[in-house]
């Protein structure tokens, strides 16, 4: 998402809490557009566990989805992302990328290797001659990416939990030169005092090419404080496995929207539910990072009197 698109973001996120008619607010709702500062990360290079799933093996590649991504369903449903989405043209090779034992499903493959290590591709069509159980070579072909996908879903599991493949040591080469984004701070007071949620997001590298350009993805770890003496308090850490599904609606706030072809979400994470400070003015302190420690800082002062949040 461009600097454009955020600041479009925060002006909509005021104007909406601004402009919705006091019976149909539950709570009072003051939004804050934040002015953050970035600082790039220089984590060591730790050397990768495996390549790509397409080719060049050794080149990194357009990801288009981020593990635990909000996935909400028409019907309300909701869950976390379960790997990362590989952008690839439909019709692309996918290959192995450990060997073992191969497993065949509808529409999706799985390879298990001896050190209880799996590997999942989903939106494949499975190559011709492939069989359920058949032992399987590094770089053998498993299919291409399925009509209408655009993207091959890769996902690592061990010892029966999903994990970042995009955590150092795990899929390379990954680099990730841009720090993410905090774009709004929205505080609520209700009957169980206030909620802090935050409009954040990462940006992916290198960017996605098509309709799905300039979407964002989840960052890795939202952390905040009341500055400057408070210690920080872990709202989400998305940077090495997947989420409890049932942790979804404490985690996203209710206004999350995922990405669509061509309509960029926003996500929405709660920072604190039912929080109950004493009056005074505070300076809340909200921190995004990336797995290559890129981070985003942002502040707002808010002032409490009477339990309530005041302009």
């Amino acid at each position: 998402m461009s600097t454009a698109s955020a600041i479009r973001l925060a002006a909509a996120l005021a104007a909406a809490a601004l402009a919705a008619p006091a019976a149909a607010r539950h709570t009072a709702v003051h939004t804050y557009a934040l002015h953050a500062t970035t600082a790039i990360g220089h984590v060591r290079p730790v050397p990768a566990a495996y390549g790509w799933p397409v080719k060049p093996f050794d080149r990194q590649h357009p990801v288009r989805g981020f593990l635990d991504d909000p996935r909400i369903g028409h019907e309300g449903g909701a869950s976390f992302h379960f790997g990362i989405d590989v952008a690839a043209p439909d019709g692309t090779p996918v290959y192995a990328v450990d060997g073992g034992i191969l497993h065949l499903s509808h529409g999706s493959l799985a390879v298990a290797a001896s050190r209880g290590h799996v590997s999942g591709y989903w939106h494949v069509r499975a190559a011709a001659g492939l069989r359920n159980r058949q032992v399987v070579r590094l770089h053998q072909l498993l299919g291409t990416v399925a009509p209408g996908w655009g993207h091959v879903h890769f996902a690592e599991r061990i010892d029966g939990t999903y994990v970042n493949p995009l955590r150092p040591g795990a899929l390379g080469p990954y680099t990730d030169p841009i720090a993410p984004t905090v774009t709004a701070l929205a505080v609520r007071s209700g009957a169980r005092g206030l909620d802090l949620v935050v409009h954040a997001h990462d940006t992916t590298w290198p960017p996605v090419p098509g309709p799905w350009a300039d979407e964002p993805v989840t960052p890795a770890l939202l952390r905040w404080r009341v500055a400057p003496a408070g210690g920080w308090h872990v709202a989400a850490d998305f940077s090495r496995r997947l989420l409890d599904r049932r942790a979804f609606r404490s985690v996203y706030a209710p206004e999350t929207r995922q990405n669509h072809q061509g309509r960029p979400g926003d996500f929405a994470f709660f920072l604190a539910s039912g929080w109950r400070p004493a009056d005074g003015t505070y300076r809340i302190e909200v921190q995004a990072a990336d797995t290559r420690g890129n981070r985003a800082t942002a502040t707002a002062d808010i002032v409490i009197s009477h339990g309530e949040v005041r302009s």
